[in-house]
């Protein structure tokens, strides 16, 4: 008589994603659902050390916020993709945002594929990833 899981615990097993996230409580939030759902969970707590990991690892997605200081998830994204116009694979990019710079057409003229909004329900943020990450 116990409650379903919100999210199942094996939807995102061998999809590996990588967070963007300024603020500490959100990047934990996003790492902690996602790993529920059964992803592998890499974190950077900014856009340019983000760039910098995705030299040495290969994720399947990559989620991040749009607001952030310094470099904001715009340029982070203009960088992989004129990184991946050279011939890298394109990695599916998630935008997150709780502010109004995100507008849908903006994001998918950057490149991103989804806009989510704060808060972010846990089930669509799963879903969300699953669809992007499998479809490429």
């Amino acid at each position: 008589m116990g409650r379903e899981p919100t999210v199942p615990g094996d939807l995102l097993v061998g999809i590996h994603v990588l967070v963007v996230e300024d603020n500490p409580d959100a990047r934990e939030l996003f790492k902690t659902i996602l790993e529920y759902a059964g992803a592998l969970v890499s974190v950077a707590s900014g856009a340019e050390q983000a760039l910098r990991m995705c030299e040495q690892i290969l994720p399947d997605v990559v989620l991040t916020d749009i607001a952030m200081p310094e470099r904001d998830g715009f340029w982070l994204i203009g960088e992989l993709r004129a990184r991946q116009e050279a011939g890298a694979r394109r990695i599916p990019a998630i935008a997150v945002t709780g502010q109004g710079m995100g507008s849908p057409a903006r994001c998918e003229a950057a490149g991103f594929v989804e806009v989510l909004r704060k808060p972010v329900d846990p089930w669509a943020l799963c879903r969300v990833v699953e669809d992007h990450a499998r479809r490429r």
